[in-house]
């Protein structure tokens, strides 16, 4: 395996997202009560993102992402006034200064994205990561509806990945690969991270799907590391 089969990719944040536990009641009134105070906030993270997004592209690395949760399971965390005032705005702006730095620009965000995701496309970004599973978004639909504009990552359950067995590992990543390989546009990955308490047996039947099924003829891995 060669240097060129390697991607560096780095989180350098850039996009507001919904709040932790310890300050989700405030940020939420916020939104209501003080929009001018994310604005500020949306303004100064997305500078901050992309001046870290230059250090690194300074350093060699390929590839930027934000992990900027805008929804949960039940669905978006941001109405859609929100959503156009505090979100795609910025997400527009740091997917075209990360393009400028020839980079890719990859969003992270877990939940139900189905009623943003024509928006999320629209937005320039190069790729959406995590597709989450847990909370109904199916890949295939996903491909379908999108996949013509930008590469969709994911999606084997994290959660399976822990708790399953390597033959349902195996089985769940031979069918997603089959089902969205075709025509480009997919890698293969977790659903989001994969957590340090995986076994490894888990891991490493997800890779032996991925070799029978998962490549074209003459193709290399590529091994993605994030910094």
């Amino acid at each position: 395996m060669g240097f060129q089969d390697i991607m560096l990719i780095a989180s350098v944040g850039g996009i507001i997202h919904m709040p932790n536990s310890a300050n989700f009641v405030e940020f939420t009134y916020q939104l209501f009560d003080a929009p001018d105070t994310i604005d500020a906030w949306a303004r100064e993270y997305l500078k901050d993102g992309v001046a870290l997004a230059k250090r690194f592209n300074e350093l060699g690395v390929d590839a930027m992402y934000t992990a900027s949760d805008i929804a949960d399971n039940h669905g978006p965390f941001f109405n859609p006034k929100q959503m156009q005032r505090f979100i795609l705005p910025q997400l527009n702006t740091w997917a075209k200064e990360i393009k400028e730095f020839r980079c890719y620009a990859i969003l992270h965000t877990d939940g139900n994205i189905f009623p943003y995701l024509e928006e999320l496309a629209d937005s320039g970004i190069h790729a959406l990561q995590a597709i989450d599973p847990v909370a109904g978004m199916d890949i295939r639909e996903v491909k379908t509806r999108i996949g013509h504009k930008l590469c969709i990552c994911g999606n084997v359950d994290c959660g399976l990945l822990m708790t399953g067995n390597p033959q349902q590992i195996y089985e769940t990543t031979r069918d997603l690969l089959i089902d969205c390989k075709n025509g480009g546009g997919f890698i293969l990955g977790a659903s989001n991270a994969v957590q340090k308490e995986t076994p490894l047996r888990n891991y490493l039947a997800m890779i032996e799907a991925w070799k029978e099924y998962g490549r074209y003829k003459h193709s290399t891995p590529c091994q993605l590391m994030a910094i």
